[in-house]
């Protein structure tokens, strides 16, 4: 028989302050560094993978089938784009947390970097055979 807890907060919820993050309330410099935050996770990467996306679309639409492998390589890069956002936004909400230290983002450059730069090796390859 499992004990229903009457706490209505999990102990794992993540606090700001000591409030829920759904119910904390921001200072404007906040409102503005979640805001920025937001336009970088929700508005670039997303921007990026659709990018992606569309070209790898118009590609398999438009051209022969020799080129096929190069919209399939616009769509993987669209899906590691899309996964690194995600992975980043789920990461990312600590920026109010007074008592973990500030880390740049530079591991998340790096990373987004050898993503890109991989699928340019891919796409020069492609391009060079046909």
């Amino acid at each position: 028989m499992n004990p229903i807890s009457l706490d209505k907060h999990d102990k794992n919820d993540k606090l700001i302050r000591g409030h829920r993050r759904e119910s904390a309330l921001f200072t404007l410099s906040e409102l503005q560094d979640l805001r920025a935050h937001q336009r970088t996770f929700e508005g670039a990467y997303w921007r990026t993978a659709l990018a992606a996306f569309s070209s790898g679309l118009l590609i398999l639409k438009v051209f022969t089938r020799e080129f096929y492998k190069i919209g399939i390589t616009f769509f993987v890069f669209g899906l590691a784009m899309l996964g690194i956002a995600l992975w980043r936004r789920r990461t990312s909400f600590d920026v109010f947390d007074q008592s973990i230290p500030y880390k740049t983002s530079g591991d998340w450059v790096v990373l987004t970097t050898i993503v890109t730069m991989a699928t340019y090796i891919v796409l020069l390859v492609l391009l060079w055979k046909l």
